[in-house]
């Protein structure tokens, strides 16, 4: 498949766009910084500079055409307005409708589609969390064949290949971000998670058993 990573350089992104280029797909990255143009391209992937909030729709569209999935794993840096999330979200979907793109998968934030409390959250956090359900919200108002994951507090190393995938509300655990990346890369092979918003942290089941489990 080709495949447009939006965010394609981050610390989550560049983990998608090596996993996608070992499974033997075509992958374009986009990346709003073209000083990160280097590791992407090392990677194998075909990259793009495009500026979620400044690029012009068109320069998205045109980079989506032909294009066979999205996966929408940009985010807001530490200290940045976490709008970027939402208004990200909606440009991307609005181009990949435009560009006929049909299948779209976005990594979003543990619990932020089945009402996790942010009362012990400070300002900073909760406006993250109600940015992250906007973006859902828009997302499933859409035409596209979209799945959501939910993953819980990122780390980095290696990953383990062992999870927990839920439809429903689970306990915060952590997840490495290459555990996260191969379930991106199972998602988009895996019709049974259209239309769904999928919790991830560390757990005891392969991707694949993890998957069967949640999924049915």
């Amino acid at each position: 498949m080709r495949i447009i990573v939006i965010g394609g350089s981050g610390r989550t992104g560049i983990l998608i766009v090596e996993q996608l280029v070992a499974a033997g797909h075509s992958v374009v990255a986009t990346i709003r910084n073209p000083r990160h143009m280097a590791e992407t391209v090392k990677r194998g992937a075909e990259t793009i500079v495009l500026d979620l909030e400044k690029s012009p729709l068109a320069e998205f569209t045109a980079t989506m055409q032909g294009a066979d999935a999205v996966v929408f794993a940009a985010g807001s840096a530490a200290g940045e307005g976490s709008a970027l999330d939402r208004i990200g979200t909606r440009r991307t979907v609005h181009a990949a409708e435009n560009a006929g793109v049909k299948r779209y998968v976005a990594v979003s934030a543990l619990g932020a589609s089945t009402g996790l409390s942010t009362r012990s959250l400070d300002e900073e956090m909760k406006d993250y969390y109600r940015q992250k359900r906007a973006a859902a919200k828009f997302i499933h108002a859409s035409s596209l064949d979209w799945t959501i994951l939910e993953p819980g507090e990122l780390t980095d190393g290696g990953g383990t290949g062992k999870v927990l995938l839920s439809l429903e509300a689970i306990n915060e655990e952590s997840v490495p971000r290459a555990d996260v990346a191969a379930v991106v890369v199972a998602l988009l092979e895996e019709p049974r998670s259209i239309g769904k918003v999928l919790q991830l942290t560390r757990g005891t089941r392969s991707i694949a058993a993890a998957l069967k489990a949640a999924l049915g």
